[in-house]
């Protein structure tokens, strides 16, 4: 067993493994002498990291030290002011109000949480790097509740955290404006949760006066074609344009690679030693290699016994590197008799089995006190699944990175069954630190338990990069086009083939950011080239297409913009594609989509399962029709206009078809809602009961539902009901 991220040296201290040894036998009693021990070594000012986790530790046995006013004493040293239990004397009370959080009389910051905040409050501009039990979200909830900014812009990674946040902050509902929705106007105040992609389409119209990336390493690509860390890049680039106050916040890095900290006139803060949460952590180095089914027989192995030991009242995530491992692992779990059916979770299941089908391993598995939760699943599901894993009626989640390095849980362990972050890639020390940093919360656990099958990481943090800043070697080509004028000479050389190619305006490569720009050209030259035989094909402005027009769509797609990565193996033809587009605007129900995948794919492949037909219809869903492909089409309507109005030709007009397919051939509120925690099968039925002014107005619609009563909602089941009361609440 080792303890957090300590270092061999200061595992091997003596005096640290006692106490941890004491501190966790339950049969030791002898709290006088552990204090004075703790005490001593607090005051040799040689380990106060190490005195610091004991403390944390022994706030677990609080209620059998008699003494425990000395650990209220050593946590107001350590500036661990939130933990303190007795503020009798008259320094605890002056510290108290000194540290008590503008939004929350009885929320107190700690020291290194008070420290950046009124650093930020004085005017500097703070790029955080902390544990991830640090608490640095407070720090976002303070800036809010000061109400020192009339329009604040929060920038975070996932649609997950942006439903976590307004939650979070809906309470600030009477000061601002909370806008998560790009189709939503902007009010007086206004505080936006966006994703990157957001902003950008927000664009000018959006209002800022401070602005707060969560998550900042997100900045630094990982590979040359990493669109959504552009799409970051260039968030931050406007955002930073229109107001140079802001707050970037993140886990523990190295540092910032050189030059960042100036040119963003920023000050970078690195806690990585200020811990809030003990953890341990427990290595099961595995001796089998090859492919994963082999390597799982060693693993399962391990976990089942593992899972048995943990008690059934603690909260446990199980990390996995992808979407279909999660659901392998839980069929896995669900037959081997480790866990007891219960009813907890019986209308919802019955819901899923009529909605989606009845044979998807997430029905059975909710029967059984686990689910799964990754980036594919319907927006207002995985909420729903978090909720229950959050409130006890789940104990068991197994998830990929998408829940665990974003969305706050409750739980207690953390065990990582898959020591990779993708295929055979070994998880990095940072990634490892995020995952295993979900371990444990303030309040909640003050000690999590991390256990990890397969090896440590061994390499160095990170130093993270911001190519819209460094324009290093990392910076795409798509991106370094942005740059404009700023462009360093020896990138210039890198992009002047854009400026001095003359199929497609510069103008129109910037605005359709986050599209590979030769993408584009090398379809705009075969367009040219096709012009003739093409433009019958192209002459289209409507929501419905021509069987000819759409085939002819599909072909563009596929053949030039690669939407078969984009679809994760979805779609591997453009006659596929054409056929799943077809299901999308005939407004195909998920279930008879899901069915009519399984049919077909189990006769191909008899180990296809109905997960896996899941999955594809969840990923072509949101990947491709609701993310994707708007963008591309877009861009696809902007040059047959520049290439055919070139010609004297007649050309098309794509909005109204790109618009109605990213919302599924139904008015954008459904989509919209999904985001509020209302499934688009509910949603429909809103739709179809209720009188709403305008459909298309998220804005309308919230208002109008705010306004309904609970007999109005007479035509849903209870389990239906309870889905849109409680996103009502955070209308």
């Amino acid at each position: 067993m080792s303890y957090g991220n300590m270092t061999h040296t200061e595992v091997g201290n003596t005096w640290y493994t006692n106490a941890t040894r004491q501190v966790s036998d339950q049969n030791f009693k002898n709290w006088d002498t552990f204090l004075i021990s703790l005490i001593n070594e607090f005051n040799s000012h040689t380990n106060r990291y190490l005195v610091q986790d004991i403390v944390i530790r022994a706030l677990e046995r609080r209620d059998e030290i008699s003494k425990d006013f000395i650990l209220d004493h050593l946590l107001g040293e350590l500036g661990l002011f939130p933990y303190i239990k007795n503020n009798l004397s008259s320094k605890d009370k002056l510290r108290r109000s000194i540290f008590t959080t503008p939004q929350d009389e009885d929320m107190v910051f700690h020291i290194r949480q008070a420290e950046v905040f009124h650093r930020i409050m004085n005017g500097e501009n703070i790029i955080l790097s902390a544990p991830t039990s640090f608490g640095k979200s407070l720090i976002i909830d303070a800036l809010v509740a000061s109400n020192e900014f009339d329009n604040i812009v929060i920038v975070v990674p996932t649609i997950a955290l942006i439903d976590e946040l307004k939650k979070k902050l809906f309470k600030y509902k009477e000061f601002y404006k909370i806008i998560t929705q790009v189709s939503q106007a902007s009010s007086e105040r206004n505080l936006y949760i966006f994703t990157q992609e957001r902003v950008l389409e927000y664009g000018e119209n959006i209002l800022v006066n401070f602005f707060i990336i969560d998550e900042f390493y997100k900045l630094a690509p990982t590979n040359k074609n990493d669109e959504r860390c552009d799409r970051l890049n260039l968030a931050l680039k406007v955002l930073y344009f229109k107001c140079k106050r802001f707050y970037m916040l993140g886990p523990n890095i190295d540092g910032l690679v050189s030059g960042i900290q100036e040119e963003l006139r920023s000050n970078f803060l690195k806690f990585d030693s200020y811990i809030t949460v003990a953890t341990n952590e427990k290595y099961y180095p595995l001796t089998t290699t090859g492919k994963d089914s082999d390597i799982d027989v060693e693993r399962d192995a391990i976990l089942y016994p593992l899972i048995e030991s943990i008690p059934p009242n603690e909260q446990t995530v199980i990390y996995c590197k992808s979407p279909q491992r999660t659901s392998i692992l839980m069929r896995k779990l669900i037959y081997s008799g480790l866990l007891k059916s219960n009813n907890n979770n019986d209308e919802l299941s019955i819901w899923l089995s009529e909605n989606f089908h009845p044979e998807w391993s997430l029905i059975k598995g909710l029967k059984h006190g686990v689910a799964y939760h990754h980036a594919q699943l319907p927006r207002a599901i995985g909420a729903k699944i978090v909720e229950l894993f959050n409130n006890s009626k789940i104990n068991l989640l197994i998830c990929t990175s998408t829940l665990i390095e974003g969305v706050n849980t409750n739980a207690k362990n953390i065990i990582i069954y898959d020591d990779c972050i993708t295929r055979k890639t070994k998880l990095d020390m940072f990634t490892f630190n995020n995952i295993s940093g979900r371990s444990g919360r303030m309040f909640e656990h003050f000690i999590g338990n991390v256990f990890i099958l397969g090896d440590s990481p061994q390499d160095e943090l990170p130093y993270i990069d911001i190519p819209i800043i460094t324009q290093s070697d990392n910076t795409s080509e798509a991106l370094l086009l942005q740059i404009g004028s700023d462009i360093s000479e020896k990138n210039m050389s890198k992009v002047q083939k854009f400026y001095d190619q003359e199929i497609l305006p510069i103008s129109l490569l910037m605005k359709h950011q986050g599209i590979d720009p030769n993408k584009l050209i090398e379809f705009a030259e075969d367009l040219t080239s096709n012009r003739d035989s093409w433009n019958s094909l192209m002459l289209w402005d409507s929501a419905f297409l021509e069987n000819a027009q759409l085939k002819h769509l599909c072909m563009i797609l596929f053949d030039y913009f690669n939407v078969s990565r984009m679809a994760g193996g979805t779609v591997r033809s453009k006659e596929q594609l054409n056929r799943k587009l077809i299901d999308i605007i005939r407004q195909a129900e998920d279930k008879d989509l899901i069915f009519s995948d399984f049919t077909y794919w189990n006769k191909v492949d008899s180990e296809h399962s109905v997960d896996d037909s899941v999955n594809n219809i969840f990923k072509f869903k949101k990947n491709v029709v609701n993310y994707n492909l708007p963008k591309i089409i877009y861009a696809i309507s902007d040059i047959q206009k520049e290439i055919f109005n070139r010609y004297s030709f007649n050309f098309g007009d794509y909005q109204v078809f790109a618009s109605t397919l990213e919302n599924f051939y139904y008015p954008s509120a459904i989509n919209s809602l999904e985001e509020f925690g209302i499934p688009s099968q509910i949603s429909k039925k809103l739709l179809d009961n209720i009188e709403f002014e305008n459909a298309e107005s998220i804005d309308s619609v919230m208002e109008r539902l705010t306004k309904i009563d609970d007999s109005s909602l007479g035509f849903l089941t209870d389990i239906e009901a309870s889905f849109v009361k409680n996103a009502i609440s955070y209308m």
